[in-house]
């Protein structure tokens, strides 16, 4: 089977979960078999130590500019390579005049489902407060014009998780047969063995971390509640005053993140540590961590809890969304709109004797996500669109 990726996101060289997802997912077909083509834009070439050990083809097409790579140059060399599918991983990219059957995967409706949650009081305010002024979909997000037609022309959908699978029905208005569940999991670096405690040390001291430590891995946009978190750390510090917070954002920080820290009086140099795009340096600060804690009003995986997990670190994490089918019974589940509770529940794990039996329970928990699964999933999705093909064509 010859199997073509949209691998335009991995010119980026930072992972996101959608990238690592694409990541692992084309290293296990490969590994089981399939012959995998990641295109992407000539003029952008994919960050190499995303794709070194990926063992597929990478194909840069040349791009005219707007929409020409994707609805002309992606579907000639579909057809001139006479691929048996495509796949859109990163939620965009689907081809209208594919000469294959086309996977798309979408990972998050956030808008709509933060519009509901508004519309239904769940949440205060408005939509913006969370997803910002540019919040409304446009022709190329989930909802809009462009998107609608190519969720249209998929032939399959695949979310990460049943919550998300869910919302793509309900918002999306897909019928439930064309959506399957694949879920994530982590990149093979989260499960190597613990570095040597120098070398460790040394990667604390040059992102100037001190220990004890809790850890957030995640994005700093609103919707993230990371200045719900920043409030919950307060309390916990005003009885932990050895603890400090570490933050791993992506893009840029915020400066009203850094405002509320000033306001909730946590200096970011001794009590919080805002950090950005990093990915090798992860393994080790989760190592070093206390405890991996995120707020977030919703999650549609939550990989960071997963990865956490994997180095059985434990989890305190939101109970909305898909974050439960994650973590299981093996973390702590709170409100996210009860600071109280969240406080109280890491100060619990804070002072617990039970740190053995969490971490193993938590490593059980984490070994239930693995790519190959996910790749058998996806390859049954494949198999059936071509069958389904030639039951057509025959």
């Amino acid at each position: 089977m010859r199997v073509a990726f949209d691998g335009r996101s991995l010119s980026s060289p930072v992972l996101r979960g959608w990238d690592r997802y694409t990541v692992g997912l084309v290293g296990e077909l490969v590994r089981q078999g399939i012959e995998v083509t990641l295109f992407h834009r000539a003029s952008e070439p994919l960050h190499t130590p995303h794709v070194a050990g990926l063992n597929c083809r990478v194909v840069g097409l040349r791009d005219r500019g707007g929409l020409y790579w994707e609805q002309v140059g992606l579907p000639l060399a579909l057809w001139r390579g006479r691929y048996d599918v495509f796949h859109a991983p990163a939620e965009h990219g689907v081809p209208l005049a594919a000469p294959c059957p086309v996977v798309l995967t979408i990972h998050s409706v956030t808008w709509h489902s933060y519009a509901d949650m508004v519309r239904r009081g769940i949440l205060p305010g408005r939509v913006r407060d969370y997803l910002g002024f540019n919040a409304q979909p446009n022709r190329r997000t989930p909802g809009g014009s462009y998107m609608q037609a190519q969720i249209a022309r998929a032939d399959h959908i695949l979310t990460p998780s049943d919550f998300c699978r869910r919302e793509v029905m309900r918002f999306l208005r897909v019928p439930p047969e064309r959506v399957t569940v694949t879920p994530l999991a982590v990149h093979e670096q989260f499960r190597k063995p613990p570095s040597a405690s120098e070398v460790r040390a040394a990667t604390l001291a040059r992102l100037r971390i001190h220990v004890p430590y809790l850890i957030y891995v995640g994005g700093y946009e609103p919707h993230k509640n990371v200045a719900g978190l920043l409030a919950a750390f307060a309390d916990v510090r005003s009885q932990c005053p050895q603890l400090s917070l570490v933050l791993v954002g992506t893009k840029t920080l915020p400066d009203v993140l850094l405002a509320r820290a000033e306001s909730l009086h946590l200096s970011p140099h001794r009590d919080v540590r805002f950090l950005l795009n990093l990915t090798g340096e992860l393994t080790d600060l989760y190592d070093a961590a206390e405890m991996f804690v995120s707020l977030s009003w919703r999650e549609t995986f939550c990989l960071p809890a997963l990865e956490a997990m994997t180095r059985g670190l434990p989890v305190v994490a939101s109970a909305w969304g898909a974050t439960p089918e994650v973590v299981g019974a093996a973390g702590a589940l709170v409100d996210p709109r009860n600071k109280e509770d969240a406080v109280r529940t890491i100060l619990q794990i804070l002072s617990s004797t039970d740190g053995a039996v969490r971490r193993d329970c938590l490593k059980v928990r984490a070994g239930h996500f693995d790519w190959q699964s996910t790749a058998s999933r996806t390859l049954a999705i494949y198999r059936w669109l071509l069958g389904r093909g030639k039951r057509m064509t025959g």
